[in-house]
């Protein structure tokens, strides 16, 4: 399954690209669009939200359409000193999938969230979501996901 979002991952990991040109193409809830511009001229977009706690981000939340646009994925980075061998849970509107950290970074470690049908509906008709794991210390660890403004942001994906 890994590379059959390879193309997703590639293309989500612009975001994080240095070389190029950010621009927030508008604010939705708790959405925001973003696109970037590469030397050569393409132009990727993404939805970003990014979960603070005390006022300090805590988790990034990204969603791309794969290059070709048939498939839908998130990335997600959270914080380091997470239980690596849990792995994540994306959790919403009785829906839950296990995922797996992709690499950690010095800033955080990330997973990769092939976007299902069922994830998109239930974030699509207001469900709030969140993604749990376990803490450096074993402790359970949910950041919410919030679906403000989710239906907005998407349809100008």
């Amino acid at each position: 399954m890994r590379s059959r979002w390879k193309y997703a991952l590639s293309a989500l990991s612009l975001a994080f690209a240095p070389g190029l040109a950010h621009a927030q193409d508008g604010a939705f809830g708790d959405w925001a669009k973003q696109c970037e511009r590469a030397a050569n001229g393409a132009e990727r977009c993404y939805l970003i939200q990014t979960v603070k706690a005390n006022e300090r981000p805590v988790m990034v939340v990204i969603v791309a359409y794969s290059p070709d646009r048939k498939r839908v994925a998130a990335m997600i980075d959270v914080p380091l000193g997470m239980h690596l061998p849990s792995g994540l849970e994306v959790r919403t509107d009785g829906v839950a999938k296990r995922i797996e950290f992709e690499q950690c970074l010095p800033t955080g470690c990330r997973a990769m969230l092939p976007m299902d049908d069922e994830i998109l509906k239930a974030l699509q008709n207001g469900a709030a979501a969140e993604i749990a794991g376990r803490g450096r210390d074993g402790d359970a660890v949910a950041l919410p996901i919030s679906p403000n403004g989710f239906v907005e942001a998407f349809e100008a994906l």
